[in-house]
Order: structure tokens, then C-alpha cells, then sequence
């Protein structure tokens, strides 16, 4: 209901409030949300309140992008187009409200379940073995070979989220051994991204899966208001400090930190940014009402490449790569190609540009409610609270944790969910023909 009415209000109130006024209203909407789903005394974490919540952040630094363009000081993102702000303002606050209120609609619905439940702890000790020795073989560079195809999408999901699987069993049965495990990863996971990765958030996910797993293990609301909360708020405070200077240590940003002087990357301040900063989209949309103006919509062509994702690279071994932000920093102007012909820039379109991009205020409506929609059959078919030893489901929810507080780059996330999603609910079947085929072999040996 509060959706509905938000969404009535952001229709009405187009041309009458500012771009800033807009987004205060979205903020007030989507905080009374969240404060709304916290009231409740059992901790529920869901892409839902993740994605309310990263709005809320993407609407401060938004505030924030647009006192810079009014003080002719924009430090980060130099390409926003000023006349455009309160148009890209509205399709922002309209798409967000529908992609809410699609999740919503889908209610207890769901695709087919991917639960699947380990039940024995010396099971549960041998995933921990695995993803140790998986954890050191990445230190030891063993998993770059894989990098950038599914498997290996697959391989670092289970790495990662395994620390929210440990660290949520901790702290449902106040496990010694659990806890052993969680932090065991926890700190392997954090040293491997401070040495080899190259993208930023890497480097805080486990913090975020560590704290996440515990609060929904502890599973009363209390504890979110505790000192509990104290060493994963330092943590994301000395994060958010030095993000700017993490630009210019990319696959080392253990040199930050240890004062080395690695000349890898020298941006220009302008190019660095804050985590705030980076967190804005305002640019990328006013681009997109920009190409519109000049171009008309789309119909479709923006979005077309996503199509050939569906079909699998073992059925078209030359099948080229999927590079929507590439596309879009050369549509824009603000990348070129190399010598080598690919871009030297790349710029997400966010989910409800690249909807208004191709299909206009027909394709924010009908493609906001879908995604919304869609991303609620995914976290049903999750089961996600269904049990704490449900590994399936929590790996791929937590998956989708980490994508909604991103509140998503652009449509092509829509493809690299299906597949997940399939490859989870292959592993499911394959679990439960095992399982049942070990039952069947018990009762006969009886």
C-alpha cells in the first residue's frame, strides 16, 4: 500500500518538486519502509529491505552529486548532463517504487525450490576443508584460470557467502567450532582480496556476509542495537576512508594499507572519488534522457546483446562478450576504443535507464514490475529461512543480498541470475538423487 501511494505521488508531483525534493521524498518513502520491517522483533533480511536500503544510499550521494553540479565543484562524476537531473530524477524514483512493488506482488510465489538441507556435521566440516583449501589454492593464483566463466562465477560465490553459512550457524547455536569456521574464511577471504582483487566492493564482501550471517543467526532485532554491531561498523568506517585511495592500488590493496607506494593507477583527484561519489547515478541516467533527446528510444537495440546470453558459449564457443557499459561509455563519449578494439571505459546503465533507453516510460512501468517481480520468484525459490543448513539456498540468497543493496547495474543481472539459478537448481537435483539413492540402499541393507 505504501508503494502504491508513493507511486501515485511521484506521477502527480512531476514538474512541480526539484530533482533534490524528489529524491528527499523517495528517501522519506522507502526510510519509512525499512523502519516498518525492522519493527518487527525477528531479523528478516531480505532483498526487498536490502534494496530499500540501497536506494536510500544511492539517493544521499545522488543529493550529494547534485550540491556539486550547484557549486560547480563535481569532483567524480564530470559527465552529468545539469538540464536533465529532475527527468532523470523521476524515471529513478519511479522505477525503484515499481521494482518494490512488483516483489510484493509476487507474494509467496516462487520458481522451483533450490533448498537443499545439510543435515550431518561431519558433512558441514568437510565443506569447511574445501572451501579452505579452494581459499588457498586462489591465494596461490590456482583459480585464474577459471576467471570470467560460470564455474568459476559458481566456485567464488560458494568461497564467499560459505563465510554467512559458518558465521549464521555460529551464532544460531552459539558454536565454538562454527565460529572457528567463519572467521577462518573471514580472514582468508579479506587477505585475498586486500593481494589480488581489483574491484573495490570485493574487499568488503566478506565483512558484509560475516556480519549478515550473525545477525540472522542471532535472529532477534535487539541484537542489531548492541555492541555486537560496534566492530563491523569500525570496519566499514575504515573502509569508506580509504576507498579513494583503493583506486590506485588495484590486485594490491594490501599497499594501502601498509604504506607502500604502488604507482599502478594515477587518476586525477577528479577521477578518484569517495565512497559517496561512486555511489551516485544521476550521471549515467541523464546520459541515457540525453541519447534519448538526441537519438529517440531505442527499441530495443540497447538491450538486444543480453539476448545472446541465454545461449550457452558450449553451443557457440565464438560468441562475443556481453559489454553494455562498454557500449554505453562510447555511446556517451566518455570512452574510446583501444588499439586492441575494445573500450577503455565502461559505464553501467542502471536497470531503469537502460529500460527507459530502449522502451520510454512504457519500459520503466512494465520492466520495473518484472524485475521486481522476478527477483521475489528467485528469493522464494531460495527458501532461504527455511533452515540454518539449507546451503543452496543460502549461497544463492545471499547472492542476491549482495546484488540488491547494489541496487543493480543494468538488465543483463536478469540473465546472470537465470543461470545461476539453474546451475543451483542442477545441483539441487543432482544432491537429491544422491540423497535419495544413499536412503533407498540403507532401508534395502536393513
Amino acid at each position: 500500500m505504501l508503494n502504491a501511494v508513493f507511486l501515485v505521488i511521484y506521477a502527480i508531483s512531476a514538474g512541480f518538486f526539484t530533482g533534490s525534493e524528489m529524491l528527499i521524498l523517495l528517501t522519506i518513502h522507502f526510510g519509512i519502509a525499512v523502519i516498518s520491517h525492522l519493527r518487527q522483533k525477528t531479523i528478516l533480511i531480505t532483498p526487498l529491505l536490502l534494496f530499500y536500503i540501497g536506494v536510500i544510499i544511492v539517493n544521499i550521494a545522488n543529493l550529494n552529486l547534485i550540491s556539486q553540479v550547484e557549486a560547480r565543484d563535481v569532483r567524480t562524476y564530470t559527465y552529468i548532463i545539469p538540464k536533465y537531473i529532475d527527468q532523470a530524477v523521476l524515471i529513478w524514483c519511479i522505477s525503484s517504487t515499481l521494482c518494490a512493488l512488483g516483489y510484493q506482488l509476487a507474494g509467496k510465489r516462487g520458481l522451483a525450490r533450490i533448498d537443499f538441507e545439510l543435515n550431518k556435521d561431519v558433512i558441514i566440516t568437510y565443506l569447511f576443508w574445501i572451501l579452505l583449501i579452494a581459499n588457498a589454492l586462489s591465494i596461490l593464483g590456482y583459480g585464474a584460470s577459471m576467471k570470467g566463466n560460470q564455474i568459476a562465477k559458481i566456485y567464488g560465490l560458494v568461497n564467499t557467502i560459505g563465510i554467512l553459512f559458518f558465521a549464521r550457524l555460529w551464532a544460531k547455536h552459539d558454536s565454538k567450532t562454527y565460529r572457528a569456521y567463519a572467521l577462518s574464511l573471514f580472514v582468508i577471504e579479506t587477505y585475498t582480496a586486500l593481494i589480488s582483487s581489483y574491484l573495490r566492493f570485493e574487499l568488503i564482501l566478506p565483512t558484509f556476509y560475516l556480519s549478515l550471517g550473525y545477525f540472522i543467526g542471532m535472529g532477534n532485532m535487539k541484537f542489531l542495537f548492541s555492541y555486537r554491531v560496534f566492530p563491523f561498523l569500525m570496519i566499514l568506517l575504515v573502509y569508506a576512508s580509504v576507498f579513494p585511495s583503493l583506486q590506485n592500488n588495484r590486485s594490491n590493496f594490501i599497499s594501502v594499507f601498509t604504506g607502500e607506494n604502488n604507482a599502478e593507477e594515477r587518476p586525477s583527484d577528479n577521477a578518484r572519488g569517495g565512497l559517496m561519489d561512486r555511489s551516485a547515478n544521476l550521471a549515467q541516467i541523464t546520459n541515457v534522457v540525453n541519447l534519448v533527446e538526441r537519438n529517440g528510444f531505442y527499441d530495443g537495440t540497447a538491450s538486444a546483446p543480453i539476448i545472446t546470453a541465454l545461449i550457452p558459449r558450449v553451443l557457440w564457443p565464438d560468441k562475443p562478450l556481453i559489454q553494455l557499459g562498454a557500449w554505453f561509455a562510447l555511446e556517451i563519449g566518455v570512452g574510446s576504443k583501444t588499439a586492441l578494439g575494445t573500450a577503455n571505459n565502461s559505464i553501467n546503465m542502471t536497470v531503469a535507464g537502460e529500460l527507459y533507453l530502449d522502451f520510454g516510460w512504457i519500459g520503466v512501468v512494465v520492466g520495473s514490475l518484472f524485475f521486481g517481480f522476478f527477483l521475489a520468484l528467485l528469493w522464494n525459490a531460495a527458501n532461504f529461512y527455511g533452515s540454518e543448513y539449507n546451503l543452496v539456498g543460502t549461497i544463492f540468497g545471499g547472492y542476491l543480498f549482495i546484488l540488491s543493496i547494489g541496487s543493480y547495474a543494468d538488465l543483463q543481472v536478469v540473465v546472470t541470475l537465470l543461470s545461476t539459478y539453474l546451475i543451483f537448481y542442477l545441483i539441487k537435483k543432482i544432491a537429491d538423487h544422491y540423497a535419495n539413492t544413499g536412503y533407498r540402499a540403507s532401508v534395502a541393507g536393513k
